[in-house]
């Protein structure tokens, strides 16, 4: 298979994962039309010939398919093998540390944000990210901590936890509610 084929099987893979991700709402299952696609980006990928097909590029790709199908577990080994290809690539370590933590394993999803922070350790995503898993986790002061360094590096975040469930384990505590005021 030549590059032109490789390159367009992984464009109409990426296309029908993100127009199956704007039909998803959140954490409800996807639509039916949304699971087509995701599924026909998995078959587009299928097409790829080896090394190609486990290469980060298309191992981000199926993760993100196998995320948003809510195949968690399945979604995990593509996931780490785009972060271990590509340890800057962002969105592997988020996606990885997204799928532990649906799957109830919370020290595995902090230790591969942790584990990302190595390679961008000025991430405020990340940063935020490790907020609300620590603050599920019942870790007041590590979730306080990187909550206060993601707001520093981007202020917007502070106003992303008003409606962040994930920080309702901690919203009463004195520390969290310091970290979130706004000061005018």
């Amino acid at each position: 298979m030549n590059s032109l084929c490789r390159h367009l099987h992984l464009r109409h893979a990426a296309g029908y994962i993100e127009l199956g991700e704007l039909l998803a709402d959140g954490d409800a299952p996807v639509p039916e039309n949304g699971r087509k696609l995701l599924q026909r980006a998995l078959a587009e990928l299928r097409h790829l010939p080896e090394p190609n097909r486990s290469g980060p590029v298309a191992s981000l790709l199926e993760g993100r398919a196998l995320r948003s199908l809510g195949e968690w577990e399945a979604a995990v080994s593509p996931f780490r093998r785009a972060a271990e290809a590509v340890p800057d690539q962002l969105e592997a370590w988020l996606g990885l540390g997204w799928c532990y933590k649906r799957l109830g394993r919370l020290k595995e999803a902090i230790e591969v944000l942790h584990t990302g922070l190595e390679t961008a350790p000025s991430q405020p995503l990340l940063l935020y990210n490790l907020a609300c898993y620590h603050s599920l986790a019942g870790d007041v002061s590590a979730a306080v901590g990187h909550l206060t360094q993601a707001i520093s590096l981007d202020d917007r975040f502070r106003d992303l936890t008003g409606a962040e469930r994930d920080f309702d384990p901690i919203r009463g505590d004195p520390r969290f509610l310091a970290a979130t005021l706004v000061v005018v």
